[in-house]
């Protein structure tokens, strides 16, 4: 089998972790007035339990503070994840439910972790990266065990939204924060 046929066998077999059929569907152009959006079946159900398993086995890893080296070492199925997340075509459904324009992936994955026992997402958010000089805009925050998720605009929503004791937290950032509505 040659290079491009092994390339093209492979993405026959791709399956997207995501439902962004059922997103597009039934979410876009949502009400954010009240700065959070619960979603159901945020995750495929048939990718809960593994998605959990391999992101709870990769714990030590993505608890790291920047991941960009360790990635390599991640299992198949959580640099899938962490791919998704911060595609560009997740990039624009979150855009379209949130009504935030100008998001960008947390690549380096600086707050992008696995949050485990946390009493609140909020406890452990750096609001604003000196180095890149970006504004922490949207808080999306997987429950892995049921596979919803809250997308959390506002600083408010995200302090009374509570999570599981084992939720995947991927923060997308903003060059302006005034265009947000989280404020520190």
């Amino acid at each position: 089998m040659t290079m491009t046929e092994q390339t093209i066998d492979e993405i026959d077999q791709y399956e997207p972790l995501f439902s962004y059929g059922h997103l597009r569907a039934h979410y876009l152009n949502s009400d954010t007035s009240s700065g959070n959006i619960h979603i159901k079946q945020f995750v495929r159900p048939e990718h809960c339990a593994e998605l959990l398993e391999n992101l709870i086995r990769d714990s030590q890893i993505l608890a790291l503070d920047n991941k960009t080296r360790s990635q390599r070492e991640l299992s198949a199925v959580s640099r899938q994840c962490l791919w998704e997340l911060h595609s560009g075509i997740m990039i624009r459904v979150l855009e379209n439910i949130s009504g935030l324009h100008h998001l960008l992936p947390d690549t380096h994955c600086k707050q992008t972790h696995l949050a485990l026992n946390f009493p609140t997402a909020a406890a452990n958010i750096k609001w604003h990266d000196p180095d890149t000089c970006l504004d922490v805009a949207l808080i999306l925050i997987i429950d892995l065990h049921s596979g919803d998720a809250h997308i959390c605009t506002t600083r408010y929503a995200l302090e009374n939204t509570i999570i599981n004791d084992t939720s995947l937290q991927a923060i997308y950032w903003q060059h302006n924060r005034e265009t947000s509505g989280i404020q520190p």
